[in-house]
């Protein structure tokens, strides 16, 4: 007995030391065992065939999907995917789906669903996200009554123009990534500025690959969501230190084209107008386009003959030189330059904040010089102008230098030639770029483009695109999308359709055919098309064109090889 009383004096003793210490509920207590993670999925019914999806599980080595008919789950299958379909199963019957991860304690719950052979029902809401260079995710709730699902993604709202899609996915997924393949990347890449549209399409058809289309079909039991959902491209991320540059381009709308408007919606009423706007916003640089070496009085010399005239560019120089925040033309000699190239007219200028930028050289560009024989020669020379500029810092020391050139391309139905004088200018810029160590300055290139580079194939923005060139508009920090940058297509018929009284915003974002784009320097930061407006209606004190004046914020980086 004296062994058996020996231990009941010890364990009390024990216990109480190993409370003493914390341990005596886990010596008291088996240990707990954690509770199955809950795992989200979705399950469709379709016709004959259910899908269902779920997220990924952290550290799952694979999925185990159970289901049967009515409650029971008898019936698995693995995968290592997100998403399965179950065909041949029975149309309204009802059906039981869960799934559980593999190697970590995960399961869903038990979901019930009936496959129907009806037309899908409406999906909710659609969000479209840039992911990546060239990506876009896009994520969308409801839906239901279908086998498979697809993205479709395009140049316009309907989606059919330069098109591309993913391909059909089980019905129950609710995100998917559009990737822009390399054929279109120059029309609709991350660095175009051009939003990419998006579609999600649902079949509940049984053919094994349903056809895409662009509209509800009822017999072939398919539903798209509305238009309107879009996104730019991701881009890849930039990288080093910048200096940040606002800049501007605004085709200011020349005294002939709108020398027989109301008087009101002339170049002499107009010009205190384009000076406030530009004062408004004040960048450091801005390039005008129609901005030309027309006369202001065409009959401009004295009885003497001598020569007296003002040419429609001189007028701004001086209102601009006297404005609260002066500016000054890059050159101020077009006439001259006109004078001695027969054929030729100056129609784009650069104009800089004298406190901000400093010119280091200067000159026109003649794009019948740069094309010879390829210019037509039943068109006039329409000359711009390019300048090197060096950016000061709050010390008057000129910092980080950059080129740029402002151009206005050809107008109507030119678009080769407008597309070959881009190549062509690019050319020329780049080689004025180029420094006697090999590097090569970033590039500003402005000007209205006279087309929309998302849907017409001739479009010098795409030229510029495929010779490295990036569009300042592609950043998500960008306003005044819904509005083209030229406003006759808001216009109401007249002489001066080009200057309507109210605001006409587009359902979606539309077309641009003024550009701000960027060579060995890809720095973004926020774009605006300003559209002048005051409540409902045009600022009548700022519309001083038929075109909106675009604002671009920019890092300017150092020379690259």
């Amino acid at each position: 007995m004296r062994p058996s009383s020996s231990r009941r004096f010890r364990l009390p003793l024990l216990l109480g030391a190993l409370a003493a210490s914390g341990l005596a509920a886990a010596a008291a207590a088996p240990a707990a065992i954690a509770a199955p993670a809950p795992l989200a999925i979705t399950v469709i019914g379709g016709d004959a065939q259910l899908s269902a999806a779920w997220s990924a599980v952290p550290g799952a080595t694979g999925y185990v999907v159970q289901w049967g008919e009515g409650s029971r789950t008898n019936r698995t299958l693995r995968t290592t995917g997100l998403s399965v379909r179950i065909p041949k199963v029975t149309n309204r019957r009802t059906y039981s789906v869960r799934v559980s991860a593999l190697g970590v304690a995960a399961s869903s719950a038990r979901r019930s669903v009936r496959p129907v052979p009806y037309v899908p029902t409406s999906i909710t809401s659609v969000r479209a996200v840039p992911d990546g260079p060239d990506r876009i995710r896009v994520t969308w709730s409801g839906g239901g009554q279908a086998r498979s699902v697809k993205v479709l993604a395009g140049a316009d709202s309907i989606t059919e123009a330069h098109h591309f899609s993913t391909g059909w996915l089980p019905a129950a997924v609710r995100s998917a990534v559009v990737t822009v393949p390399r054929s279109l990347r120059g029309v609709l890449g991350g660095g175009t500025g051009n939003v990419v549209f998006v579609k999600v399409a649902q079949t509940n058809s049984r053919a094994a690959n349903p056809k895409d289309a662009y509209a509800f079909s009822l017999r072939d039991k398919y539903r798209l969501t509305p238009s309107g959902t879009w996104s730019l491209a991701g881009m890849a991320a930039a990288g080093g230190d910048t200096t940040r540059l606002s800049v501007a381009t605004w085709n200011v709308q020349s005294i002939t084209a709108s020398a027989g408007y109301a008087v009101q919606n002339r170049w002499a009423a107009r010009l205190p107008k384009v000076v406030a706007n530009i004062e408004a916003h004040a960048p450091a640089l801005i390039g005008l386009q129609e901005l030309t070496t027309a006369r202001v009085e065409p009959d401009c010399l004295n009885p003497r003959g001598q020569y007296l005239c003002v040419e429609q560019y001189q007028t701004l120089e001086t209102a601009l030189a006297s404005a609260p925040t002066p500016y000054r033309d890059a050159r101020s000699d077009a006439n001259a330059w006109v004078y001695a190239n027969p054929g030729s007219y100056v129609d784009s200028h650069l104009f800089y904040d004298p406190a901000r930028l400093t010119v280091q050289d200067s000159g026109y560009v003649s794009p019948r010089d740069l094309l010879g024989s390829a210019w037509p020669s039943s068109m006039p020379n329409e000359a711009g102008m390019w300048a090197r500029f060096g950016i000061l810092d709050g010390t008057g020391a000129v910092g980080r230098g950059f080129l740029a050139v402002s151009i206005h391309l050809p107008a109507g139905d030119e678009g080769a030639v407008r597309r070959a004088e881009a190549a062509a200018i690019a050319r020329f810029m780049d080689g004025k770029a180029r420094q006697a160590d090999g590097t090569s300055l970033p590039i500003v290139f402005v000007g209205d483009f006279n087309d929309n580079g998302a849907r017409e194939a001739d479009a010098g923005s795409l030229r510029l695109l495929a010779t490295g060139y990036l569009d300042a508009a592609a950043t998500a920090d960008r306003t005044g999308l819904n509005f083209s940058t030229a406003n006759q297509s808001n216009g109401a018929g007249g002489v001066d359709a080009d200057y309507p009284a109210f605001l006409t915003p587009h359902k979606y974002p539309t077309s641009r055919i003024d550009y701000i784009m960027l060579k060995n320097s890809p720095h973004p930061i926020s774009y605006r098309n300003l559209v002048p407006t005051a409540g409902d209606r045009f600022d009548g004190a700022l519309q001083g064109s038929d075109h909106n004046m675009q604002l671009a914020e920019v890092g300017i980086g150092d020379p690259v090889r």
